[in-house]
């Protein structure tokens, strides 16, 4: 004689199991399609905004955009400035090994870092103008960036 109380839950572990099997697969296989991060031609200008991350995809480098720390720079119309202010951005590099910097573009708002043999070039902040001194949402800046 079957006992189907027996039956009813090993039919139960098997469905829970094989749902669990699936899932595991489905989420590895959407993860080896979705790349972790952009990349980046070398030379070529590119658009970044804050907590996005690029990479060099022939080699083992990435980075990762912010956090935004300070926009004082004097780019209201009409606006007079004793000083012109900064646009000040962190930025973090992986190689193997985890780097931080910081940006401090200051006069054209422009600045340079280099991290081994990349020189890393902010090369335009924007919005370029604003209505007022306040800084923006961290989500209305982006900036021009190149690699070379």
């Amino acid at each position: 004689m079957t006992n189907y109380k027996s039956l009813t839950i090993n039919t139960r572990f098997l469905l829970s199991l094989s749902l669990s099997l699936s899932l595991l697969i489905a989420c590895d296989k959407k993860s080896e399609g979705t790349p972790l991060c952009d990349p980046i031609t070398l030379n070529e200008p590119f658009t970044a905004k804050i907590g996005d991350t690029f990479c060099i995809p022939t080699e083992s480098w990435e980075i990762t955009f912010g956090p935004f720390l300070e926009d004082s720079r004097c780019n209201v119309p009409g606006l007079d400035c004793i000083w012109e202010g900064q646009y000040v951005m962190a930025i973090t590099i992986e190689t193997g090994e985890i780097q931080r910097d910081t940006f401090y573009a200051d006069g054209d708002w422009r600045d340079t870092l280099y991290q081994g043999s990349y020189a890393i070039i902010l090369n335009k902040v924007f919005p370029e103008s604003r209505t007022s001194m306040e800084p923006l949402d961290t989500s209305a800046y982006s900036f021009e960036m190149i690699i070379k």
